[in-house]
């Protein structure tokens, strides 16, 4: 019991701590960088370590900059050299999506990440501190997501602080364990309901027949779409996914698209609507994998909806280009927004399904040439935007 007073205390003061740090700015010239490079390497037994190891490391100042790190860090970024990084911190070496326009650990992403939460709590008491981080990273082939397992520790050398910064890689275990979870939660309770299903044919008479073969065929067919969805996840971050583009007449895609989640069981009691602005007309696209993205962020929001309410999808063709909008009332915390597209990423928990928001935005982006982008507010609710 003191233990868990000792720990929400201490999260307490770092969470009040990381409000004043979080738009410290202050960096090490690159002469001094350089020199405590130097020396770090200079010392016989410090570069063996660094690169003794199958993890990721970097030495960081006090300031969070990187000062040396090791062969891993450049075969992950795919750099010969670490000059180009020295002085910079870990998510711009990394190329990290919210660094594009202030420095990271200055970004009101940068609250809910765990690596510069390590950092900080390292830095501030002294201790070894292990926490999750998915990020998600620009790359030459576009955007990629990662989990990492970062542990940081403090230690001094030459009258200098420092930390040892530690990036185990995680992500193909945390993926698989997460689409294995997801796959066999949608595929045995679909399965169950044909297995029920079944059981109740020989109660029906010859006047339901029809409507019995409907139904049955609607519920083999989502079971098939469950496990195609996940076929292609699984192939799409191998980059192994068979792009087909053709022509799809909008409203024809559309309706199928909400006739099918009219029928699944997130939507009982709920409703979907439809509408339509501008010239509607054929787009070329992946017909399957755009119904992929939509379903997505339509099944989401469905199930962030209460009884009685309504997701609507809009599909809008103007001058501002090709846009489909699913919206719902629910609306998102701070703490939701931040991290919506982080993968593995989930609102639900632990049990959850961390790969919505994050597949939707890798398909898109990587496959399709597309964008998603959202916005909530308690007053309007949660619109997310998918532009072709």
């Amino acid at each position: 019991m003191i233990k868990k007073k000792e720990d929400k205390d201490r999260a307490a003061i770092v969470k009040n701590a990381l409000s004043k740090e979080y738009d410290a700015t202050e960096r090490a010239s690159p002469e001094e960088i350089i020199k405590l490079n130097s020396k770090l390497k200079d010392h016989p037994v410090i570069p063996v370590l660094l690169n003794n190891t199958p993890d990721i490391i970097m030495i960081l100042n006090r300031y969070r900059q990187i000062v040396t790190a090791n062969e891993n860090l450049l075969e992950l970024i795919k750099i010969k050299s670490e000059v180009s990084i020295l002085g910079k911190r870990p998510g711009e070496a990394m190329s990290c999506i919210h660094c594009k326009i202030k420095s990271c650990g200055t970004t009101k992403f940068c609250k809910y990440c765990g690596a510069i939460n390590a950092i900080f709590n390292s830095q501030k008491f002294k201790c070894r501190d292990i926490q999750e981080c998915n990020i998600t990273v620009r790359t030459v082939s576009g955007l990629q997501g990662f989990n990492f397992l970062v542990m940081v520790s403090p230690f001094d050398f030459n009258g200098e602080e420092f930390v040892v910064f530690t990036i185990r890689n995680i992500s193909e275990q945390k993926f698989h364990h997460s689409i294995e979870r997801i796959f066999f939660h949608d595929v045995l309770n679909l399965a169950g309901t044909i297995k029920d299903f079944i059981e109740l044919s020989p109660e029906i008479y010859h006047a339901g027949l029809k409507d019995f073969h409907t139904e049955g065929l609607r519920i083999a067919r989502q079971l098939i779409t469950e496990i195609e969805t996940h076929r292609d996840l699984l192939a799409a971050e191998h980059g192994q996914l068979d792009v087909k583009i053709e022509e799809i007449y909008v409203p024809d895609f559309m309706s199928l698209l909400v006739t099918l989640y009219k029928n699944h069981k997130v939507c009982e009691g709920k409703f979907i609507a439809t509408s339509f602005e501008g010239d509607i007309s054929y787009i070329c696209s992946d017909k399957i994998l755009l119904s992929r993205i939509l379903g997505n962020l339509i099944k989401n929001a469905l199930e962030g909806s209460k009884t009685g309410e309504t997701v609507t999808v809009t599909y809008r063709n103007d001058t501002d280009g090709i846009r489909f909008l699913v919206h719902n009332k629910w609306f998102m915390t701070d703490e939701v927004k931040f991290q919506v597209f982080n993968r593995s990423f989930s609102t639900k928990g632990e049990k959850g399904r961390g790969f919505g928001t994050y597949t939707v935005k890798f398909l898109l982006e990587r496959h399709l040439n597309g964008h998603v982008e959202f916005s909530s507010t308690e007053k309007e609710g949660t619109t997310f935007t998918v532009s072709l």
